[in-house]
């Protein structure tokens, strides 16, 4: 497992949280090294609702692994259980797909200020 994969994954939400449960595709956000050393992985929720208001925090994702353009939703970022991971169903491969990803939780966190957010270029993957 490695960062940026697409996942199908079975998230639970409490019932008061207004977040939808059920099998989601989710983007895994841990880094190499925490994935490998613990039983659980900080992952984004994706959608298909389009239609709703884009904010900072929320990326668009047009890739050939996803049945339908999706929304990465990363104010929803969560940690699951690894068993919650069904399926691996590809990879965010677009390395500017990533830097979003990346910026939308940087911002989302408070991090670093929404315009002040550099690229470090990975010589595996691209930037990040």
């Amino acid at each position: 497992m490695e960062r940026f994969e697409l996942w199908t994954a079975d998230l639970l939400f409490p019932k008061e949280s207004g977040l939808k449960k059920g099998r989601r595709p989710v983007v895994v956000v841990s880094d190499g090294e925490t994935i490998g050393d613990t039983g659980f992985v900080s992952v984004v929720p994706l959608t298909r609702e389009l239609t709703k208001e884009q904010r900072l925090s929320h990326v668009l994702l047009c890739s050939r692994y996803l049945d339908y353009p999706s929304r990465a939703l990363c104010e929803q970022i969560t940690t699951v259980d690894k068993a919650r991971l069904i399926r691996r169903i590809g990879y965010v491969e677009d390395p500017f797909d990533r830097f979003a990803i990346n910026r939308a939780l940087a911002v989302h966190l408070h991090l670093a200020p929404a315009g002040i957010i550099y690229v470090q270029e990975d010589m595996n993957n691209g930037y990040y």
